[in-house]
């Protein structure tokens, strides 16, 4: 129990390190886009390459997200239908809702992967001849935070159960 706890605490740590990474870029793309529209209509003037900017950021900000949501239950969930329900039914629900993000992110992950590594070794880039945007950190984005979020899953599975199991509620009388 000391392991996993370290190692959720360790997970923890990581996925809100890269909530504030995240929110970060966020004010960036905030910023960059109020300058853009002040140059617009102010000077008739346009940052190139600010639609391509936001629109792989705001991938890579959501990728960065997914694992501290799931970290702090905060993915969607019925919190209403299962803390109505007594423990011993809704542990099962809880741990039928972990595993099939552990999957999701898992299948997200394995389908990124070679996309990501295509990307790596032909130097792919996005956008109009004027701006290209290279789609590696977002592809390798979109890989590495499915894996953290799936490892994330299957700690809180863990947990959920663990935490079950030593309340006294997952004995059998």
């Amino acid at each position: 129990m000391k392991l996993l706890n370290s190692l959720i605490n360790l997970n923890n740590n990581f996925v809100s390190f890269f909530k504030y990474i995240a929110s970060g870029l966020l004010v960036f793309i905030g910023l960059l886009i109020f300058v853009d529209i002040i140059l617009r209509e102010g000077f008739n003037r346009t940052i190139i390459g600010v639609p391509e900017i936001v629109a792989n950021f705001v991938v890579i900000i959501a990728f960065m997200q997914f694992a501290y949501s799931i970290s702090v239950k905060g993915m969607l969930r019925s919190d209403l239908l299962i803390n109505t329900m007594p423990k011993s039914i809704s542990i099962y629900f809880e741990t039928l809702a972990n595993i099939l993000g552990v999957l999701f992110f898992a299948l997200l992950a394995w389908a990124s992967y070679d996309s990501m590594i295509q990307s790596f070794l032909s130097s792919e880039f996005e956008g109009h001849p004027e701006f290209q945007f290279p789609t590696l950190p977002v592809k390798s984005t979109i890989f590495i935070f499915s894996c953290f979020s799936s490892l994330t899953y299957t700690l809180c599975t863990i947990k959920d159960l663990m935490d079950y199991k030593f309340s006294g509620k997952g004995e059998h009388n």
